[in-house]
């Protein structure tokens, strides 16, 4: 019943009267305003809640970064582009989707061209094994070659499965029913669908099924902080089909279909070679390694031509930092997006006429991201501190930018905290920085509290990776926040060309805590930078982390005790014993390789510098656990010794979710339960209402019991 209703809420969108009028309200945060026109004129003078993050609309993930490849897709003649918009609802704990058509060259209306509900949740491998961690998939749309149709992904009772649709009809034409998901999608160039599902997956759970019947026999492929069963051996082969665009004369992809299909067999980079761009005529743009045996060699902007001669950029900015190239429809420039300036923090978009020194058009702080050449300018995804993802044009000769579509025109007229970017430099040299965001509201000669978010800080500010923390509303509750960007690697200031492999960077990393000591700098000085201004209560500064952040949370915890008065974390902390028994055997070898003891080594000596467990004694602050369902395992051990010592602490586990968390309802009690709990542990302040009645007397506990410890 619940797909039912969404789906007729998402229906709604498409009638062009009063939706909001229309709009019921168990559908009230989702599709009876999928395209917020922003038309009601007047300036919102309130500030950000968590309602409004929760309400925004996503054009793709918001991983927090670069995309690797661009949610945009632009038509065959270059005149409208397609993408998903995506937008949570708590109340019915789902998502609505909208694949939606924008003139490309124009500030034409965008329409709607279908909807659906649900987050398709992408199954990457790691150490060998299929693992869900819960980050959603970038769902392009695919135009068909004479543009008439669009392909995309929709999540069928659970399981992606691919859909046509007519565009100048805006009608579904045809849906698979895979019985396993559908990974891929795409077009031969004679129009007819490739879409590739995993039949194996079936039967491989099939037969874990099997086997289940006589006991699972324990091995790498378990990972019991997710469950007590066999993960599938990855990664699981794709069988492609084709069929017409209505569905007809469903077939196996011939292998000429498939030589059509790049992502069906792609071609493995080789001599250091890291990405092609070919012009169409006589010569190909390259990005290649210096070294291609170093992970830290420069990486060179090559010219390869139709004659076999080649040619390197020998201009300082074609060395490194270069993620995109473009060449301009004639051929006679390209454009190359890089990474620069401090601590990597800048992006810069370049032009070479491959005769004279590239010229820089755009030099700028903010994400830009998902870019698609439309000659002549470049439409891609952009995002500034305040600003939400949305669409612009990027002027190819000025570098100026123009909006194309903003799926959240009225965010804009929220009051935000004010935004400043800080720089700084940590113990070992690596330049570090990070988001200052001042309350728009505080008292004169008043301090006031911090609260640090991690563990990137690029584009817009909303709640740090896995999206928990909400900047904006912590701002608006009175919170200073600093949001740290995690510095590089520690393996990468070896620049002798040493490092070849990864396990010998980690292994480096993890020598002596290399990695963790340059962060705890980087947090540390970042900290006390901030303090430095006069203006923050250096006695009250909270922590927050979820992944690798929590590591930071828990070495900073342990070796810098008392710089903090609270924390949250989102994953739980490593400890000597869950860390190699609850994250599975093949985790544990790979610790072992990067360093860690094993388990029949002495670990006294090795834990010292960032076991909870082992240094209990420096532990006396709040510390808020929020985790998943398939990770609260590995929090146990920890939280069972903060427990046993009084300290105060408190567990939530949420259901069906992973490492990232998605449910709309769940990420809404995180973000509110997180603005709670710094309240009251830095400012003592509680919301009177009887729903949050119960945690407060257990804090008033919590807080009577730390005051006793010595």
């Amino acid at each position: 019943m619940r797909s039912v209703a969404l789906l007729a809420a998402c229906a709604g969108v498409i009638a062009a009267a009063s939706q909001a009028e229309a709009a019921t309200p168990e559908t009230s945060q989702v599709c009876r305003n999928l395209l917020d026109d922003g038309a009601n004129g007047h300036v919102d003078r309130r500030g950000v809640t968590t309602t409004d993050l929760i309400g925004l609309r996503d054009i793709g993930p918001n991983f927090g970064t670069d995309l690797p490849e661009s949610p945009l897709a632009l038509s065959p003649d270059g005149k409208h582009l397609a993408f998903v918009i995506s937008r949570a609802d708590p109340v019915l704990n789902d998502y609505c989707q909208a694949l939606v058509t924008i003139d490309a060259q124009s500030h034409a209306p965008a329409q709607i061209v279908d909807m659906s509900n649900g987050l398709i949740i992408g199954a990457p491998t790691i150490r060998g094994f299929r693992m869900i961690n819960g980050s959603p998939i970038i769902n392009g749309p695919h135009w068909s070659p004479d543009g008439r149709y669009l392909a995309y992904l929709v999540s069928i009772e659970g399981i992606p499965q691919a859909r046509v649709i007519s565009v100048e009809k805006a009608t579904a034409l045809f849906t698979t029913t895979s019985k396993t998901a559908v990974r891929q999608v795409a077009w031969t160039p004679g129009g007819r669908l490739l879409f590739g599902n995993e039949p194996d997956a079936a039967r491989l759970e099939a037969e874990i099924d099997r086997r289940g019947r006589e006991g699972f026999l324990y091995d790498d492929s378990f990972i019991p902080n997710r469950e007590a069963r066999p993960s599938i051996r990855a990664p699981i082969p794709i069988e492609f089909h084709s069929s017409t665009a209505s569905g007809a004369d469903i077939r196996p992809a011939h292998s000429e279909e498939l030589a059509t299909h790049t992502d069906a067999a792609p071609d493995r980079p080789s001599n250091g070679l890291i990405q092609s761009v070919v012009e169409g005529g006589n010569v190909t743009a390259q990005l290649v390694h210096r070294e291609p045996a170093s992970l830290t060699s420069p990486i060179d902007l090559w010219l390869q031509y139709g004659d076999g001669q080649r040619r390197r950029c020998d201009d300082p900015v074609c060395a490194g930092g270069i993620l995109n190239m473009w060449w301009t429809r004639n051929g006679q420039r390209l454009l190359f997006l890089r990474r620069a300036g401090w601590g990597n923090s800048e992006l810069q978009l370049y032009s070479w006429d491959t005769r004279s020194a590239p010229d820089i058009i755009l030099k700028t702080h903010d994400l830009i991201t998902g870019c698609q050449l439309a000659s002549p300018t470049l439409i891609c995804l952009h995002e500034a501190s305040s600003q939400p993802r949305r669409i612009v044009q990027i002027n190819t000769d000025t570098g100026a930018l123009t909006t194309l579509f903003d799926p959240n025109p009225s965010f804009h007229k929220l009051r935000k905290g004010i935004v400043e970017r800080l720089h700084w430099t940590n113990d070992v040299g690596i330049e570090s920085f990070g988001d200052l965001v001042l309350p728009r509201n505080r008292p004169r000669n008043s301090k006031i509290p911090l609260i640090v978010v991690q563990y990137l800080t690029r584009g817009f500010l909303r709640g740090g990776v896995g999206d928990e923390y909400p900047i904006f509303p912590f701002a608006e509750q009175g919170f200073a926040v600093l949001s740290l960007q995690r510095p590089a690697d520690y393996y990468t200031t070896m620049k002798d060309g040493s490092v070849h492999t990864a396990l010998e960077a980690q292994a480096l990393n993890q020598r002596n805590w290399n990695d963790r000591r340059s962060v705890q700098s980087a947090l540390v000085k970042g900290v006390e930078l901030v303090a430095s201004r006069g203006n923050i209560d250096t006695k009250r500064i909270g922590i927050t982390g979820l992944s690798d952040g929590v590591s930071t949370v828990q070495f900073a915890l342990v070796n810098s005790p008392g710089l903090f008065a609270a924390a949250s974390i989102s994953t739980g902390f490593q400890e000597p014993k869950s860390t190699q028994i609850y994250g599975g055997s093949a985790w544990a070898k790979q610790l072992v390789a990067m360093g860690y003891p094993p388990l029949n080594e002495d670990q006294t000596e090795f834990w010292l510098n960032t076991s909870i467990e082992r240094n209990i004694a420096k532990i006396n602050l709040p510390i808020l656990m929020q985790v998943s369902d398939n990770e609260y395992l590995m929090a146990m051990e920890s939280y069972g010794i903060l427990k046993a010592y009084n300290r105060p602490t408190e567990l939530y586990v949420f259901p069906n979710e992973n490492h990232i968390k998605n449910g709309p309802a769940h990420r809404l009690a995180i973000y509110a339960r997180n603005i709670d709990w710094f309240k009251f542990w830095l400012e003592r302040e509680e919301d009177v209402t009887i729903q949050k009645s119960s945690p407060y007397e257990r804090w008033n506990s919590l807080a009577s019991r730390k005051d006793k410890v010595p």
